[in-house]
């Protein structure tokens, strides 16, 4: 399976977005732009995720619209609470496994660290993917996944 893991676009502050709750931050104009970039890019990598699992949190929601309105999976996005941040890499990796079966390539919505510990996990590379950040993996049946590549905002083209 192949995984793409997409950290949530940059985000206002709560008190920017007038929120009680950091679940509440929606994404900023900025991080709306940087994500549809970043979607366009792993389309332009010929990215065809199947189905896209998100965060619950509002900007990994928000997100992973955004990737839905470019990338069309035929699945369409779920809300994915294993991703919400607080499951240790292992477990993620388990339960995204499980999540993707019969699916050949999957993408993932979530926040740091968590995906920064998924992909040294799973790849055993370090990397701390900042907001828009996207990095793609090849999970194979035996053995460490595939790191195949990552990119940030910055690095794209607008």
């Amino acid at each position: 399976m192949k995984l793409y893991l997409l950290r949530h676009g940059q985000s206002a502050t709560a008190s920017e977005a007038g929120v009680a709750r950091d679940f509440d931050r929606p994404l900023s104009p900025l991080g709306r732009d940087d994500v549809h970039r970043m979607a366009r890019y792993l389309a332009e990598q010929g990215a065809r995720p199947g189905v896209i699992l998100h965060s619950p949190l509002l900007r990994a929601a928000q997100t992973a619209e955004v990737a839905l309105s470019v990338l069309k999976p035929s699945q369409g996005l779920e809300a994915f609470a294993p991703l919400a941040n607080e499951l240790p890499a292992e477990d993620l990796a388990a339960e995204l496994t499980r999540r993707g079966a019969g699916i050949a390539e999957l993408l993932a919505v979530g926040h740091q660290p968590q995906l920064g510990e998924l992909l040294a996990h799973l790849a055993k590379v370090p990397f701390s993917l900042r907001p828009g950040g996207v990095a793609a993996l090849e999970i194979k049946a035996e053995g460490p996944a595939s790191f195949l590549w990552a990119r940030n905002p910055e690095e794209i083209p607008a």
